[in-house]
């Protein structure tokens, strides 16, 4: 009895060591969220990617972005929906090379958040800029220097996008991790631009893991093959950098902070021409083999040209 106790004892306690190493790497990577921004999304804008490929395994998960865009100027008035379904996986075909790829239908369907975003803006005192004076869940744009005036065109798909990533480890010493990912992006002709449908993205990545926490640092330098948005002219490149912040505050369990910064993509657009400023807070659950993680999106800064509010749920699964 005492050896079988000794044995039941050693695998339960290797089974727990196990289960805890694969929750402390499973979900230290970053969050890898997309930009809500009404330009932004609409080409390839580069994400947070990881930087550690020690612990990347094989991997699948999908996404939901919704997304409330408001924005009124002399020049426009944006008030519409954005909803972006997104599904992808990677795969690490030796330590130092990490495969991606993922499909997004991006669409204006109704995410009922004109509620939410009222109630955000009046709990922290931020003035409403007319929100509070029109119905909601409308969907509405008015551009007229591009001659566009459109209105009631909720459940619409504005594009689908196919996208390959090829990374590779390029430093690893003790907390230190240094990554560079080349992306390329189809859009297909549903998507409102002119021009060619390929966009190309290069980024350097870095992490610092001490402890609970880890520091994220990503620098991105992007190609479209966009002529124009809207009739309207897009600059082809653009720069990109951000800085994230994960703490791990339970087993299960950890809070994110994330700051993103990408040139404006506009040519001549008020506001659009500036750079999109997102700030996101999200909280991830790890499991055994997956982690859910919810995010809220929010635009500082110059808050026209990015999304007005945002909500995010992922799951991820490992193999």
């Amino acid at each position: 009895m005492k050896s079988v106790a000794f044995w039941v004892t050693l695998v339960c306690s290797a089974a727990s060591q196990a289960s805890g190493d694969g929750n402390q790497y499973w979900g230290d990577g970053p969050m890898q969220l997309r930009s809500q921004s009404p330009v932004k999304s609409l080409v390839l804008t580069p994400i947070f990617r990881p930087a550690d490929y020690q612990h990347q395994t094989t991997q699948l998960y999908t996404s939901v972005y919704g997304a409330s865009i408001y924005a009124i100027d002399d020049e426009y008035t944006l008030d519409y929906y954005t909803v972006e379904y997104r599904i992808g996986g990677s795969w690490r075909p030796s330590p130092n090379w990490l495969i991606g790829v993922s499909f997004a239908n991006r669409t204006t369907d109704d995410a009922h958040l004109d509620q939410i975003s009222l109630s955000f803006h009046k709990l922290f005192g931020i003035d409403q800029n007319g929100r509070d004076k029109i119905p909601k869940h409308r969907s509405y744009v008015s551009i007229p220097k591009a001659g566009i005036e459109e209105e009631d065109f909720s459940d619409r798909s504005i594009g689908h996008q196919y996208e390959l990533s090829i990374g590779r480890q390029l430093y690893h010493h003790h907390r230190h991790w240094l990554s560079t990912t080349l992306v390329a992006a189809y859009q297909d002709d549903e998507n409102p631009r002119q021009g060619e449908p390929w966009d190309f993205s290069w980024q350097l990545d870095y992490q610092y893991a001490w402890r609970q926490k880890a520091l994220y640092l990503m620098l991105g330098y992007s190609y479209s093959g966009a002529d124009d948005l809207f009739t309207l002219g897009i600059e082809p490149r653009l720069w990109h950098w951000g800085i994230g912040y994960r703490h791990r505050f339970a087993d299960r369990h950890q809070w994110l902070l994330e700051y993103s910064i990408t040139e404006g993509g506009l040519e001549q657009l008020d506001e659009f021409t500036n750079a999109v400023n997102e700030i996101n807070l999200g909280y991830r659950y790890l499991g055994r083999q997956w982690t859910f993680e919810g995010v809220i999106m929010e635009n500082i800064k110059y808050p026209d040209n990015s999304a007005d509010f945002a909500l995010v749920a992922t799951i991820k699964y490992r193999f």
